[in-house]
């Protein structure tokens, strides 16, 4: 009974002294404003890496020797002005070749239509 007793009590000795060197978690209350500058910043920083992300773009990096990868992680380590200044660059860019093969993809099939309907004879001089 009494070898009982010590080791009960060596064990609870042992949880006390862990229990105190256990980490406890510490939560702040972030303001309004804080919390939508970290969604603006998220959704900035997944905007530019969607553009990041086209086959087009990514080949040009290879080409002037950027990995996409060292891409990603430096545009996640910008500042908030710096991804504003990006994304502002980005919008007054030319969208490049893929939106003009899309435009001239658009105006092929408005021609096919236009001659299947029978309104054009486009096609009948080739």
């Amino acid at each position: 009974m009494r070898q009982s007793v010590k080791t009960i009590a060596i064990i609870i000795a042992a949880n006390l002294f862990t229990l105190g060197l256990a980490q406890s978690a510490g939560a702040g209350v972030i303001s309004t404003e804080a919390a939508i500058e970290m969604q603006d910043r998220t959704a900035r920083i997944e905007r530019i890496n969607s553009v990041l992300a086209r086959d087009s773009v990514q080949s040009q990096m290879i080409r002037l020797g950027v990995q996409p990868d060292v891409a990603a992680a430096r545009i996640a380590s910008l500042s908030d002005s710096e991804l504003q200044q990006l994304e502002a660059r980005m919008d007054e860019l030319p969208a490049g070749a893929d939106s003009a093969l899309t435009v001239l993809g658009i105006v092929l099939l408005v021609l096919l239509v236009l001659e299947l309907v029978g309104v054009t004879d486009v096609f009948k001089s080739f």
